[in-house]
C-alpha cells in the first residue's frame, strides 16, 4: 500500500565537514543500490556530480547551506518509469524549473519492499544565483510535504489506482492506529538475526523556528532497551490487535504478519489447542462420547499425551491429507510455536499438581 513519507534535512558548510555534500552524493548513487540517477541543471553522472558539488561548495560563503536532502517513499504500486516521472514532476514543481536537483532512485531487489528516492536540491538559480525554494525559511518542510502529497496522488490517479496518500498524522486523520517507524533494510536484517544494537547520545541539527539548531538526542532514554526493529514490531502487533474481530482467536495465526504478532497468536492458539486436547482426552479416558471430535482429533489427543508426542505427529502429518487437523497443526506450527506448547504443558502440569483446574 502506498504510504506517505518525506524526510527533509540539509548539509551546510558551518555544520558539516568539507565535501560532505559530494560524499553524500557518492553514497546515494552507489551502483549496488541506485537503479537510476536523474535530474535537471545538475550532473547525473556520478563522478561529475561529485566534482560539481565540490565546486559549488567552494564558491559558497562560510555559513551557507550547500544542499537540501529529501528522502521520499515511492508508491510500491507504480512502475519504475512512473516513479521516475513522479520524481521529475515533484522536483520541477518545487524548484519552479529553475533551481538544480538530482534524484537517486532505490527500487532494486534489495529495496523491492521499500522503494524510495534520495533527492538533492541546490537552492540556487544557475543563471541568477538567486534562491528559489527558500528552504532556509520557516515552513519549507511543510511546503515540500504538501507538494509531495499532491504529486503522489496525481501519479496514482494517472495510473488508474483508487488509492491516495495523506501527509497528515494518523491522529489528525481520525485513525486509531499507532504510526510505524522507519527501520532500514540493514537494521531489519540485523534485527532478525538478534543483533545487539547500542544506544548512544547523538548531536543532530534541526530546523527550529526557521534556524538550524544543534540538539542532543538522548537515545538510551528514548529506546529504553528496545531497538527500532523491536519497537516497530510491537507497534505492528498492537495495530493488528485493534483490527482483529471479536472471534480473532479462531483465526489462523499464520495469516498475521509481524514477529511479535505471530508470537502472541501462537501462544493463544497453542493454549486453546492444549485445553481442547486435554478435554477430549479426559472424555475418552472416562469412556464418554466425543461427538464433536473427528477421528483426526481422537488420534491427535492420544499421540499428544505421550512423551514422544511431537515426533509422532510429525510422522503422521507427513502422511495425512491437508484436510487433517493434525497436518494443519504440524505444517503451520513453527519451532517457536512447538516450544511454546511444551512450556504451556509444563505450566498445566504444575497447575494440576497445585490443584488448579482449567476453566472449561
Amino acid at each position: 500500500m502506498a504510504i506517505f513519507s518525506l524526510n527533509h534535512s540539509f548539509i551546510g558548510r558551518s555544520k558539516h565537514p568539507p565535501r560532505a555534500a559530494s560524499f553524500y552524493a557518492r553514497y546515494i548513487s552507489r551502483p549496488e543500490a541506485c537503479t537510476q540517477l536523474t535530474g535537471e541543471r545538475m550532473p547525473t553522472e556520478r563522478q561529475e556530480l561529485m566534482a560539481w558539488l565540490d565546486e559549488q561548495e567552494q564558491g559558497d560563503r562560510k555559513n551557507a547551506r550547500v544542499i537540501d536532502k529529501v528522502i521520499v517513499a515511492l508508491p510500491i504500486e507504480l512502475s519504475h518509469e512512473d516513479n521516475a516521472k513522479l520524481l521529475h514532476d515533484f522536483c520541477d514543481r518545487m524548484t519552479e524549473g529553475r533551481a538544480s536537483w538530482v534524484a537517486a532512485i532505490h527500487d532494486g531487489p534489495g529495496d523491492a519492499d521499500n522503494p524510495h528516492a534520495h533527492i538533492i536540491f541546490r537552492d540556487r538559480d544557475p543563471d541568477t544565483d538567486k534562491r528559489v525554494m527558500l528552504t532556509t525559511e520557516k515552513g519549507s518542510t511543510g511546503r515540500l510535504r504538501e507538494g509531495w502529497e499532491q504529486e503522489v496522488n496525481i501519479a496514482l490517479e494517472r495510473a488508474g489506482l483508487d488509492i491516495s496518500v495523506d501527509r497528515r498524522s494518523l491522529e489528525e486523520q481520525g485513525i486509531d492506529r499507532e504510526p510505524q517507524i522507519h527501520v532500514g533494510a540493514a537494521a531489519m536484517e540485523l534485527g532478525r538475526k538478534n543483533y545487539e544494537f547500542e544506544s548512544n547520545q547523538k548531536e543532530v541539527t534541526r530546523i527550529i523556528s526557521g534556524e538550524p539548531t544543534t540538539v542532543t538526542i538522548n537515545y538510551p532514554a528514548i529506546d529504553q532497551g528496545r531497538t527500532r526493529f523491536d519497537e516497530n514490531e510491537e507497534r505492528i502487533a498492537r495495530n493488528r490487535a485493534r483490527e482483529l474481530p471479536a472471534n480473532a482467536e479462531d483465526a489462523d495465526w499464520t495469516h498475521r504478519g509481524g514477529m511479535v504478532a505471530q508470537q502472541w497468536s501462537a501462544i493463544s492458539w497453542v493454549h486453546k489447542a492444549n485445553e481442547r486436547a486435554e478435554l477430549l482426552y479426559e472424555r475418552m479416558s472416562n469412556g464418554q462420547t466425543t461427538d464433536d471430535a473427528d477421528p483426526a482429533d481422537a488420534r491427535l489427543v492420544r499421540e499428544h499425551m505421550t512423551d514422544r508426542a511431537v515426533e509422532r505427529v510429525n510422522k503422521e502429518a507427513r502422511r495425512e491429507t491437508t484436510d487433517s487437523k493434525a497436518e494443519i497443526w504440524e505444517s503451520r506450527m513453527s519451532d517457536m510455536g512447538r516450544a511454546m506448547r511444551e512450556t504451556m504443558e509444563q505450566q498445566r502440569e504444575r497447575d494440576h499438581e497445585q490443584g488448579l483446574e482449567i476453566d472449561r
